[in-house]
């Protein structure tokens, strides 16, 4: 069991483990998807035939409209790779509202895709498993379900998870997937059902939104089978997300509520840590632990990393004395340092 007010922000690098895109791979997928050759004729002889049977059936009738949404489509695939991530070059173009409606439907093609090849997924013969459960060994997941069932007896079950919260920045569903079959592997007599129940009932936040409640959108959907727009209606830009308010409060109350925090692959990109700040004004009357990853960046930042790190739930007079109470482990994946960090923040 973790200690009370654990809070979990989650990065795309701890979805990596399971097989998702991220950085790099993921803006050159949305490039290239964002191609389509008309010099044919009306319709292209290059590009990506579910995305463009996707716009195309939405806006057939409105060719204005479509000559704008392609013009986007150009400007994604010209430009996307001189921003840090999808997000970034969406809110780059905040005032174009076609731009964040391609951006959306690229997300949820890319998303649906990966989940559907992600290590999550069972063997060929072997679907009722739910969940390839040998490949979860080598990532942070299977740890993380140990420590959360860990001391939770099964006429408790209900209340699993109510002592923590998961900031999650990505557009998967791999934690609550995960989570919804562990339950059912892990106590006896629990239907999927209530499995479901039990992790909706954890405080997990997606600030981007996700590709929907996997009651709706099952995890790993044939892009075959999925309505992108439809799935989009569930995804959350950066520029809409700070105008939830609600969801927004609720992310503000953990972080400055926590007292460990832990993040697992995430960038610490500037407008994610504007959606984590509580902007606090007085002093804690308890510290708050921060245990992070840190692949791919070196010691040589991280004094200003602890500031921008403190800046979340410690007014700005106080903060340099929290820097000793931050624990950042730098190149190191996700498992591992789940596993040799976990003793610091279970009761």
């Amino acid at each position: 069991m973790f200690e009370d007010n654990t809070v979990f922000v989650i990065g795309a690098g701890a979805s990596q483990e399971f097989g998702l895109p991220v950085g790099w791979d993921l803006l050159r997928e949305i490039r290239d998807n964002s191609f389509f050759d008309f010099s044919g004729g009306p319709f292209p002889t290059t590009g990506n035939w579910k995305i463009f049977n996707a716009v195309h059936q939405r806006y057939e009738k409105d060719q204005n409209k479509m000559n704008k949404v392609f013009r986007a489509f150009g400007d994604i695939h010209s430009g996307v790779d001189t921003a840090g991530s999808i997000d970034e070059f969406i809110n780059r173009h905040a005032d174009d509202p076609i731009i964040a409606e391609i951006g959306k439907v690229q997300i949820a093609h890319a998303i649906l895709k990966a989940e559907a090849i992600s290590g999550l997924v069972p063997l060929a013969g072997r679907e009722a498993d739910g969940i390839n459960w040998d490949n979860t060994e080598s990532t942070w997941i299977a740890p993380f379900a140990r420590a959360l069932f860990d001391g939770v007896r099964a006429k408790d079950v209900e209340t699993l998870g109510n002592n923590i919260a998961i900031i999650c920045f990505n557009y998967d569903r791999c934690i609550e997937h995960y989570l919804e079959y562990a339950i059912q592997k892990a106590y006896r007599g629990v239907e999927r059902k209530q499995a479901r129940q039990i992790v909706k009932g954890m405080n997990i936040i997606h600030p981007y939104g996700s590709l929907g409640d996997i009651s709706q959108i099952s995890f790993g959907t044939p892009l075959e089978h999925a309505d992108l727009y439809h799935v989009t209606e569930n995804l959350i830009t950066w520029s809409e997300s700070i105008e939830e308010d609600t969801m927004v409060r609720g992310i503000h109350d953990a972080i400055i509520e926590s007292r460990n925090l832990v993040s697992m692959g995430f960038a610490f990109a500037n407008q994610n840590m504007e959606l984590l700040n509580g902007e606090i004004v007085s002093e804690k009357a308890y510290f708050t632990d921060v245990y992070s990853t840190g692949l791919g960046l070196t010691k040589d930042i991280e004094f200003k990393l602890k500031k921008k790190i403190t800046q979340l739930y410690a007014p700005d007079s106080t903060a340099q004395k929290y820097h000793d109470r931050i624990k950042i482990m730098y190149d190191v994946k996700c498992a591992r340092f789940f596993k040799e960090q976990l003793q610091n923040f279970v009761a």
